[in-house]
């Protein structure tokens, strides 16, 4: 039978790359990384992002593994979101980070999936934080890098994620390079080290000037990933579509939820999101303080 077949090609491209893998001396540092994700769900996430090409799948597997030695990602997931964003030292800088982007893990979908929330609204400016607060848009790739790895964390590394991004106040002020270098930054790391992670992304209060900026970042995305990327301007609207995937109670108090989005502690630190902070236990919604 044919599903006999597929999986024994299945089995096949998994040995394949696990040889590979091994033959490059790389089984205790993807063992290290994993966390509690089995063996074949991991490398099918790989193939898949792949289109089924041992060769490929493996390449990027092993950049993504020395990718994440170099980073100090396992150390980072373990930092708490003061300590990335360097709170003791600048305080100051954190608390306008904050205040101009509300953010953080609200719950988890019908799916058990965890859901995060980022407002990118009017307050927000990359320009502001790096004039004003020394906050450069390296150091805010570094902050997103903290979030999928305390997200995957939340979900013990096994699954997806939900995106809800909200452009409430969103401008054509915006639309700047600095803003665009930020935004590819995120894309490279989701895509080159986070496939098959994301679930669906919802795109929440979108102005009609945010069309252009679309225009271009969308160029960034493959198809699959595109798939997942719904745009509403209509609250009325993503409202229907969201109480399909997930309680809109999770929402944000501003959104008509009941979440309190907090920082600190921060929602997403390891102390406060579940089976891969601390130790352990069911996630955490946003709470107040």
């Amino acid at each position: 039978p044919a599903s006999k077949g597929f999986k024994a090609m299945a089995e096949s491209n998994f040995s394949a790359v696990m040889a590979g893998i091994k033959e490059q001396g790389l089984l205790e540092v993807l063992d290290k990384h994993r966390g509690a994700e089995p063996l074949e769900e991991l490398v099918d996430r790989f193939l898949v992002a792949r289109k089924g090409k041992v060769a490929d799948a493996l390449k990027m597997l092993v950049e993504d593994l020395e990718w994440r030695e170099k980073e100090g990602t396992l150390e980072l997931q373990a930092a708490t979101a003061h300590q990335v964003l360097n709170g003791e030292m600048n305080p100051a800088g954190k608390d306008l980070h904050d205040s101009m982007f509300p953010h953080g893990l609200l719950g988890f979908d019908y799916q058990n999936r965890p859901i995060v929330y980022k407002k990118f609204g009017k307050p927000f400016s990359a320009q502001k934080l790096q004039d004003d607060a020394n906050i450069h848009v390296d150091d805010l790739v570094k902050y997103h890098l903290w979030t999928v790895e305390r997200l995957a964390a939340s979900m013990d590394h096994k699954g997806k994620w939900v995106l809800i991004m909200d452009l409430q106040g969103w401008n054509l002020g915006h639309f700047t390079n600095l803003h665009m270098k930020y935004v590819q930054g995120l894309i490279k790391i989701d895509s080159n080290h986070y496939p098959e992670r994301l679930g669906r992304v919802f795109l929440i209060n979108v102005p009609t000037v945010f069309s252009a900026c679309w225009s271009m970042v969308k160029m960034w995305l493959d198809a699959d990933t595109k798939a997942k990327v719904c745009l509403y301007s209509n609250e009325a609207k993503w409202k229907e579509e969201m109480a399909k995937d997930l309680s809109l109670d999770l929402l944000p108090d501003h959104l008509g939820g009941t979440g309190k989005l907090r920082y600190q502690p921060h929602s997403m630190d390891p102390q406060a999101s579940g089976p891969g902070g601390g130790g352990g236990g069911t996630p955490l919604s946003a709470t107040a303080n």
